[in-house]
């Protein structure tokens, strides 16, 4: 029999029952599981499943294998660069970007009037701003104010994608490949964006991924299509994935802005997701039995892998 081996990542009481139900859907599937956490103490135990067939997962972070046995499953540590490549060279539609360098010329023709600056090493929207492409100029690390995420990477340049008059994202959470969470997040701050280009009033804001942001339950069939797809063909041995992802509405693109490959932390049992859920009155569990489904999830990687 096939044994997966679980790293519980947290000491969360919530973590901790999120795992145990994970574990019971995946015996439910005729496959062994286990829970661990990262310690060599407990790992020790399961030396004798280096003899057997099994299959060891991380959920969140980059973990090291330590005595983790059989086959290993973890996040992929990287900035947006790295993802961006990852997933373009997977044939996923990711929105034009490049990083800014000294020798950085843009094409007013290719890239329209604005474009957005972010860094490569991000977090929540910070430091993301809409440049006029005359404006757009390369800086060094050094010169940016010591908050900056500038300072920890490359400064990338991408496509404006136009969600309407507000910014309007996805959260498509994935185990490997299939859907687990799928809502709709959206800010209506400052001026709102009538047009395409009409940023010239100023004062317009470009990033839903706010304090302030609505969350909605919205099983929405093309995003999460495209999660699916692009989890199986870019990141097809990363457990999780959190994209981030908007659809054009003059376009009809879909593009991906982060996928977040090596997520820091258990997103379902986080005070952050605790307190989207409660602002906005909704409960992720209500949606698609999450713990369920990514018990199933684990199981089906693990046929695949034995087959």
């Amino acid at each position: 029999m096939t044994t997966v081996v679980l790293v519980v990542p947290d000491e969360d009481p919530k973590t901790k029952q999120d795992f145990h139900r994970i574990a019971e859907a995946i015996t439910s599937e005729g496959i062994s599981a286990r829970l661990v956490r990262h310690r060599l103490a407990e790992q020790i135990p399961l030396l004798p499943l280096w003899l057997s067939q099994s299959m060891s997962i991380a959920m969140v972070r980059r973990t090291d294998r330590k005595l983790l046995p059989g086959k290993f499953f973890s996040g992929v540590k990287g900035s947006k660069i790295d993802e961006y490549r990852t997933l373009s060279a997977a044939g996923v539609s990711v929105p034009r970007w490049e990083e800014l360098r000294p020798d950085t010329k843009l094409d007013p023709a290719e890239w329209g009037p604005y474009v957005v600056e972010k860094p490569s090493i991000g977090r929540a929207g910070a430091n993301v701003r809409v440049r006029k492409i005359g404006r757009v100029k390369f800086a060094d690390r050094s010169s940016f104010p010591p908050n900056h995420l500038g300072r920890r990477g490359p400064m990338i340049i991408q496509k404006f994608v136009y969600t309407g008059e507000w910014p309007v994202s996805y959260r498509v959470v994935t185990v490997f490949g299939e859907v687990v969470l799928c809502y709709r997040q959206t800010t209506q701050r400052g001026e709102p964006l009538r047009a395409r280009w009409d940023f010239g009033k100023g004062g317009t804001a470009i990033v839903s991924n706010t304090r302030t942001m609505e969350v909605v339950l919205d099983a929405n069939p093309e995003m999460m299509e495209t999660a699916k797809s692009a989890h199986r063909s870019a990141f097809p041995d990363v457990p999780l994935l959190n994209f981030d992802m908007a659809k054009d509405i003059e376009t009809g693109e879909i593009g991906i802005f982060e996928c977040h490959p090596c997520f820091p932390y258990w997103p379902f049992s986080s005070q952050i997701h605790a307190s989207i859920q409660k602002a906005n009155g909704i409960s992720y569990e209500s949606q698609f039995d999450i713990m369920a489904t990514i018990g199933r999830a684990i199981a089906k990687k693990a046929v695949e892998t034995f087959p």
